[in-house]
């Protein structure tokens, strides 16, 4: 019986790389900027199995995009699951990089290399914190989307192949009502939960949802800040009401926020929501 060339020649190196490279990208994970692996944001976990390992200086990098609204926050992580068990040598993912929309057409016109609008904050070192482990080294970061529509991403990993999670989340919190009418007046707390300073902007709506104001927040860590209607803080125009949402660079669920309306003399609190869609 004749021998096939696999079965009387040995498998060379250069070989068995392009196997591996071929069987890691039969997974699905995306290898280029053109058609990256889209992901909702809506905090889901996603498991998978396996992220290619760097050798013969190749340091692989996967591609992931997802659809985002102008003036919401969001927070994205990557992070080796516990199935990696090797100490020295486990996932390294770095390089956590994001294009905005306004950047894609030039991106995939360069061969997935170019400039990006987009600033980020790195939350991993934050509580609650992604440290580095036995099971390897993950990456988090947090910002503000400036326009609708698709955002790329990309993420590299310099150590050995091994599974992973990720998961993107809107960490924007809503308020549904506040109100001036009747002498009433309507204040927003804020309390950072985390251990890092947070940044931000309350952004408040009428009823004909025309944005009135867009309030910066700075909370330190640990720390409590207020925002009300009235003519001491923002000063929104009397007898009207509308909706509010909080945008920021924190990682998800590190604002515990409170919204309530209050009559002039103090004797009426009428509280209302003002969370994340997706808290946790």
């Amino acid at each position: 019986m004749r021998l096939s060339p696999w079965e009387h020649a040995p498998m060379k190196p250069g070989i068995i790389a392009v196997l591996l490279l071929s069987a890691i990208a039969a997974l699905g994970e995306a290898k280029d900027c053109l058609n990256p692996s889209l992901v909702v944001p809506d905090g889901r976990t996603v498991n998978s199995p396996q992220f290619a390992g760097s050798f013969n200086g190749y340091n692989p990098t996967y591609w992931y995009g997802f659809y985002g609204q102008a003036m919401h926050s969001y927070s994205i992580e990557f992070v080796p699951t516990l199935d990696n068990e090797n100490t020295s040598n486990a996932i390294n993912f770095v390089n956590l990089t994001i294009w905005g929309p306004n950047d894609i057409s030039a991106l995939q016109a360069n061969g997935c290399f170019g400039s990006t609008s987009v600033s980020w904050t790195s939350t991993q070192g934050f509580s609650p914190a992604i440290a580095r482990s036995k099971y390897g080294t993950g990456q988090r970061v947090s910002f503000i989307a400036q326009v609708s529509g698709l955002n790329i991403l990309s993420i590299t990993n310099t150590q050995a192949a091994g599974p992973y999670s990720y998961r993107i989340t809107d960490t924007t919190m809503f308020n549904p009502r506040w109100t001036t009418w009747s002498g009433y007046d309507s204040t927003w707390g804020f309390t950072n939960m985390s251990d890092m300073t947070i940044t931000g902007t309350l952004y408040v709506f009428d009823s004909n949802n025309h944005l009135l104001v867009a309030a910066p927040v700075t909370l330190l860590a640990n720390s409590q800040v207020f925002r009300v209607t009235g003519a001491s803080d923002l000063n929104l125009p009397r007898n009207n009401a509308g909706s509010a949402f909080f945008a920021h660079n924190g990682p998800p669920s590190a604002i515990l926020g409170d919204a309530y309306m209050l009559n002039s003399n103090g004797t009426v609190i009428v509280y209302s929501k003002f969370e994340s869609r997706y808290t946790q």
